[in-house]
């Protein structure tokens, strides 16, 4: 029997009714809607978890190696100054003292540290446990306070509105849980395109210096702007690296969602 059965057999009974849906006919029906409901949200928290993992593997292993390979290369570059790629947009944090670059260069060394620790953890690993403080099965409080005699109106109608309230708390946890799974896919799908653009960069940059040397002012506006499209993929990497995936009530933290949507668009406009 499910809660919305219950409800109905409730709101029957209430209306003139069968006079069977008593307090003490329901609560075995609500164990066991609360045992599916463990289940239900279980399971919702193990997709969850398992694609938090595969983005956390995806965004370690992308700060660790190539872009450990872009900080040290563009470190060495001389004389840059972004304001002559101006229709490639985020690149204005590279001209204030190269301030981003080095927080590249730090978050890429702590990545190679974090890999050096797990490297025999899978993707699994990286998620489990990870949502386990908020995926909680909702309580129905006070059920046990109707007895057997207490089958009036007012308890009907008191355990018809907590019933009501598990449904919805079960709904919204379930909910939540598919929102993470959805956007942990889009990080992952977004990075994984992303980094195919990123070594294609890293390429271009070796040949340019190799040609050009490491002055920027030596560069021609189409080797400028292959640097500067390199840089911006660099940005939108690590905005997607974010070590915080979630606020503290499991909602995807703002400024991931708005780095995803960039990172699709950028995509899109790059094209195949």
């Amino acid at each position: 029997m499910s809660i919305s059965f219950i409800l109905r057999l409730i709101s029957g009974t209430l209306g003139g009714g069968s006079r069977s849906a008593k307090p003490e006919t329901i609560s075995g029906e609500v164990e066991r809607a609360k045992h599916r409901a463990t289940k239900r949200i279980n399971r919702a928290k193990a997709r969850a978890e398992n694609e938090l993992g595969n983005l956390d593997r995806v965004r370690i292993s992308l700060m660790s190696g190539d872009m450990k390979k872009f900080t040290a290369l563009f470190a060495q570059l001389k004389n840059v100054d972004f304001h002559d790629c101006e229709n490639l947009s985020g690149l204005d944090h590279f001209n204030k003292e190269r301030k981003s670059w080095n927080e590249l260069e730090n978050m890429s060394s702590k990545a190679m540290t974090v890999v050096n620790m797990n490297s025999a953890m899978d993707a699994i690993g990286f998620g489990a446990g990870v949502l386990d403080q908020y995926a909680v099965v909702p309580e129905i409080e006070g059920l046990e306070e109707y007895g057997e005699k207490e089958d009036t109106p007012e308890a009907l109608k008191e355990i018809s509105e907590k019933l009501q309230k598990f449904q919805q708390e079960v709904k919204h946890m379930c909910v939540l849980m598919q929102e993470v799974r959805h956007q942990a896919r889009r990080g992952e799908d977004a990075l994984m395109d992303l980094s195919d653009y990123f070594e294609d960069g890293i390429d271009d940059i070796k040949s340019i210096v190799t040609s050009n040397g490491y002055d920027w002012k030596k560069y021609d506006p189409e080797q400028k702007i292959l640097i500067g499209r390199t840089a911006q993929i660099a940005l939108l990497i690590r905005a997607l690296s974010e070590i915080r995936f979630l606020n503290d009530d499991v909602t995807v933290r703002e400024e991931i969602l708005d780095s995803i949507d960039t990172a699709e668009e950028l995509l899109d406009e790059l094209g195949a």
